[in-house]
């Protein structure tokens, strides 16, 4: 069951009917009966490894909490994880085991995995009812795509049960994210998809422009594809009450590599930061150790995201991207000052937007393609044949759509930069014209929605992953 399709949302309306009416005690438990037949509508056999990874994480966490001697309780954890971990390694990297590899597995398992760690630490005590803890492993919006959630800020709204008082708030403030999450994916990202895989499929064919063009329309594809899932995934939850992380706070408005990734699928950064960069020692062992450390965190990044020697390639490359930019910074300084530069200056930190932006324009070629075929995209980047084609694979309607889209993209990204929430202020217009507003987004993603040859309502980038 896609969540693009008209089945999940009527699945979602007939849930939140029975979720409301229903006694507040029961409320974690209908939650739980939906994410687990929202489950079962893709292979059956996924829900194995899921109850598996539940039951491990459960009784993992109980048995750890329990046990008096540190050296059993690292025993312990070590069993946990490698369980899990090493499930997740045998379904997407060993040849005989990827046959079957269940959707949203690589969320799912971090999302345990740190549950576990975070009881180990004495951080919060395990949760004794295991369908509450069900519930929050397999909560159906967030287990195909994240954002990847800790139990401690989860469980504060998921648990906390439904309030009738704040059924319209809080639907009317889902459906109106889950709506922009739809323009996002529909008009945008599907839009740009269409050029960015017509260039990728195929570089020899087409003049640099074209292929400059494609780079661009992947990295904006990429960005409105996941945040636009993430987005449709919040607005769910928020639909039942339950409060999700924001994954996203226009990392394309990032000044620098660390930047990007403060802004950029934040729940993963952070859960990298915590579960894997601190322990390795993180910055405290010198220099040195810590950008050892970056670098194996980012490769673990990159491992993470699918197979593929390119994907290590990217990940790396954003760990090294990382270190440039913080040796050089005593550098940059220097010439700031030389050069009388006002580093807060607006035309500046705009420079250092766009150089930013080149650079991540780059680093998403290696996230695109296999090694293979990276030289020739570089390559093509600088052809100047007058027989290559310009412009693949969308009429100029279609670019025009593309590039308001982006345009109002980048109009609510500034104003959410400067801390101004458009969707917010519309919320608090008189009915009448935030309805107006709702049904003109809505006519928006109807009519400009791509939905012809080659259209796929499960093709979410990330659903790979």
């Amino acid at each position: 069951m896609s969540i693009l399709s008209i089945t999940f949302i009527c699945f979602v309306i007939i849930l939140l009917a029975i979720y409301y009416l229903t006694p507040a005690f029961c409320s974690p438990y209908i939650l739980l009966a939906g994410s687990v037949f929202f489950y079962l509508q893709f292979d059956k056999r996924y829900a194995l490894f899921l109850l598996a990874s539940i039951l491990c994480t459960f009784l993992g966490a109980l048995w750890i909490s329990k046990a008096k001697k540190q050296n059993l309780r690292k025993f312990l954890l070590g069993i946990v994880l490698f369980l899990n971990v090493g499930t997740l390694f045998c379904v997407k990297f060993i040849p005989f085991c990827s046959v079957i590899v269940p959707v949203g597995i690589s969320f799912y398992t971090l999302q345990v995995c740190g549950y576990v760690i975070d009881v180990y630490r004495g951080k919060y005590q395990p949760e004794r009812n295991v369908f509450k803890y069900a519930t929050f492993a397999s909560f159906f919006p967030l287990i195909l795509q994240g954002p990847i959630s800790r139990y401690d800020q989860l469980s504060t709204t998921l648990f906390a049960g439904r309030n009738r008082r704040l059924f319209y708030e809080n639907v009317t403030s889902g459906a109106q994210l889950a709506l922009w999450g739809f323009f996002k994916k529909l008009v945008i990202a599907d839009r740009a998809g269409i050029l960015a895989n017509a260039v990728f499929g195929n570089v020899d064919k087409y003049s640099g422009v074209a292929v400059l063009l494609g780079v661009l329309c992947y990295t904006i594809q990429i960005y409105t594809d996941f945040s636009g899932c993430v987005d449709i995934c919040r607005g769910v939850s928020k639909c039942f009450g339950v409060d999700v992380i924001d994954n996203f706070k226009q990392p394309y408005f990032s000044t620098s590599f660390q930047d990007f990734w403060r802004r950029w699928h934040i729940a993963l950064s952070s859960w990298l930061k915590d579960y894997v960069y601190i322990p390795l020692g993180g910055n405290r062992l010198g220099t040195a150790r810590k950008y050892v450390n970056l670098l194996i965190v980012f490769f673990v990044s990159g491992l993470w995201h699918g197979v593929g020697f390119h994907f290590i390639l990217w990940g790396l490359l954003q760990g090294v991207f990382q270190i440039i930019g913080t040796l050089t910074h005593p550098a940059k300084k220097r010439l700031c000052t030389i050069l009388h530069v006002d580093p807060s200056a607006t035309w500046f930190v705009w420079l250092r937007r766009l150089i930013n932006f080149i650079l991540i324009n780059i680093s998403w070629i290696f996230f695109r393609v296999n090694t293979r075929t990276i030289v020739n995209v570089f390559k093509a980047m600088f052809r100047m044949t007058a027989s290559a084609e310009m412009l693949p694979a969308l009429d100029l309607p279609d670019i025009c759509v593309l590039a308001l889209g982006v345009l109002l993209l980048i109009v609510v990204g500034y104003y959410r930069e400067k801390g101004y929430s458009i969707r917010n202020q519309v919320a608090k217009c008189p009915l009448p014209v935030a309805w107006s507003l709702y049904l003109g987004l809505f006519l928006i993603v109807l009519i400009f929605g791509i939905y012809g040859p080659g259209y796929s309502d499960q093709a979410f980038i990330y659903m790979n992953f």
